[in-house]
Order: structure tokens, then C-alpha cells, then sequence
């Protein structure tokens, strides 16, 4: 009977054991789940998410006022191939909002933060709207490290010349005092076609007019003044870019100082056309993806 009792003793206490190992090793493996923040180079945390494996990694970059979710269309596609990483930038999203300069530069430096930390290389690029700007000068922060930009909704003159001041000041106007009236105007005449639903409006309003007006205008400001001429300098890949066909737009600056761009329309779609079209956009995307690797070896 003695032995018996020593014997359920061992077993109650390897139980305690078992299950306390267990729930340690769970905790850790929950910790380092929600981890997924770099630090940018001004100490701002960058939210990130990876998925899929591969040699190749795509990295997906928003647009002004959106988030990392607006390339949801895309991430089961490629995840399946390719490393496929979505970011927040600096505040957007899940990221940090406390910075004093909302700049191109600024921006370009949360995705290289993301980069570096996940130490990826055999890199593509992929921005939309203000992110082409931001791609390309996050390219220059890592040449070692990049083998494409791939732009959507960008890349145009309208994201490539430096604006005159009293065009800025103008257009900074249109979100004065009312920054949620502004943007709702501005996105209603600038990033839809007529055959947009009221529901798909409705979101993409809602969610941009919830940005802070502080980063949102000084991004724009940022931006406005960004110079593609020079950036461009600075880099020698290929670049690629998705554009709805509506409004046609020129792609100057870009055509006259990079040798190897490409430029496809995606038909009947809007400004966010990776959501209005993710099919056609996807087939695309992957016929541009592939020319970009090849160019790489």
C-alpha cells in the first residue's frame, strides 16, 4: 500500500509537471506570436505580419490614411509561393503614431526597419498610392536587400513631381477646418468611377477619415514636395506598376529616368483597384512578379 501511495504521488507530480511545461511553452509561444514589431529608425514601432516561405519575399506597403489590410485580396495567392509581408506604417493601423516628421523618408524607414529585422533579402517592393514614393526611397535605404519595386495606383507624374508651394497650400486647404468633411469630398472625386456601391465608398471614406489629420496633411504636404527625379538616381532595378485606367495619367518622370518600367491598366476598376478587381489584378501582379525575378538573376 506504501508503494502504491509513492507511486500515484510520482504520477500526480509529473502531471503537475507535464501540464506546467505545457502552459510555459504555450505563454512563450504567445509572446513571440504578438511580437511583430520592428523599430523605426525614430523609435516608432512598426506593426508587421508574415506569412507563406519562400527565397522570394514580397513586401506589401499601404496607401495614405489605410492599413496593412487593404492587400487582403492578395496575401492567399502569393502567400502560397512566396514570403508575403504586410506592414503598418507609422500611424497607420496597429503601428506607433508618436513621430514629429510624417515624411516620405520617415515612412521608407519603417519598411526597412521590417526588413532588416526579419533579415529578408531577393526583395520586392509593393506600394500603393503615396507608398510608391515610399518604396522607392526605401529601396535606397537597402540596395543589397531589393530586386524590384512593383507600384499600384502610383508611380504617375501626380506622386513623382514636386508641386509649387501655392498648389500645396491649395490643396491642403480642402481638409481645412473640417478634416473628415474634406476627406470625404476628396476621396468621392478623386478615387472612384461611377460604378462604385455606396458600401465599398462608405468604407474607404470611413477608414481614411479616421486617420489623425496631423500625419494625414503633413504626409500629403511630404509628398506633394517629393522629388521621383532624384530618388530614382539612387536606385537601378525594375519597376512595375498597376494602374486603373481612369483618370489617364502621364508616367514622365518615371519613363525618363529608369530603364527598365513597365505600366499595365487594370480596366474598369478605381483607385484601389487590387480590391475592386483582385483576380485581374492578381494574374497581373504574377506576370510582373516573375519579370522582376528573372531580371534578378
Amino acid at each position: 500500500m506504501k508503494y502504491l501511495r509513492q507511486i500515484m504521488l510520482l504520477v500526480f507530480i509529473l502531471c503537475l509537471s507535464f501540464f506546467s511545461c505545457t502552459k510555459d511553452s504555450k505563454t512563450s509561444t504567445d509572446t513571440a506570436a504578438g511580437n511583430n514589431f520592428a523599430e523605426s529608425a525614430d523609435g516608432v514601432p512598426i506593426h508587421f505580419k508574415v506569412q507563406g516561405e519562400g527565397d522570394i519575399s514580397l513586401v506589401f506597403v499601404h496607401g495614405w490614411c489605410t492599413d496593412k489590410s487593404y492587400w487582403d485580396a492578395q496575401i492567399p495567392s502569393f502567400k502560397v509561393y512566396y514570403r508575403v509581408v504586410t506592414l503598418d506604417l507609422a500611424g497607420h493601423g496597429r503601428s506607433g503614431t508618436e513621430r514629429k516628421n510624417w515624411t516620405v523618408n520617415a515612412f521608407a524607414g519603417d519598411v526597412a526597419a521590417v526588413v532588416e529585422k526579419l533579415d529578408l533579402y531577393n526583395v520586392v517592393l509593393v506600394g500603393h498610392d503615396i507608398a510608391g514614393p515610399v518604396i522607392l526611397e526605401a529601396a535606397g535605404l537597402m540596395p543589397q536587400r531589393v530586386i524590384g519595386l512593383l507600384g499600384t495606383g502610383t508611380f504617375s507624374d501626380i506622386y513623382m513631381e514636386s508641386y509649387e508651394r501655392e498648389k500645396i497650400d491649395a490643396l491642403l486647404s480642402m481638409f481645412k477646418p473640417d478634416f473628415s468633411d474634406g476627406m470625404r469630398k476628396f476621396v468621392l472625386e478623386n478615387y472612384f468611377r461611377s460604378t462604385a456601391t455606396e458600401d465599398f465608398k462608405k468604407k474607404i471614406i470611413l477608414d481614411m477619415a479616421a486617420a489623425s489629420p496631423e500625419m494625414a496633411l503633413s504626409a500629403l504636404e511630404d509628398v506633394l514636395k517629393f522629388d521621383g527625379t532624384a530618388a530614382l538616381k539612387e536606385i537601378d532595378l525594375p519597376i512595375r506598376s498597376l494602374n486603373s485606367d481612369r483618370p489617364v495619367v502621364p508616367f514622365k518622370v518615371i519613363r525618363g529616368n529608369t530603364e527598365d518600367f513597365k505600366l499595365r491598366f487594370i480596366p474598369n476598376t478605381g483607385h484601389f483597384l487590387m480590391i475592386e478587381d483582385p483576380q485581374l489584378f492578381n494574374r497581373r501582379f504574377a506576370e510582373f512578379l516573375k519579370e522582376i525575378i528573372l531580371a534578378s538573376y
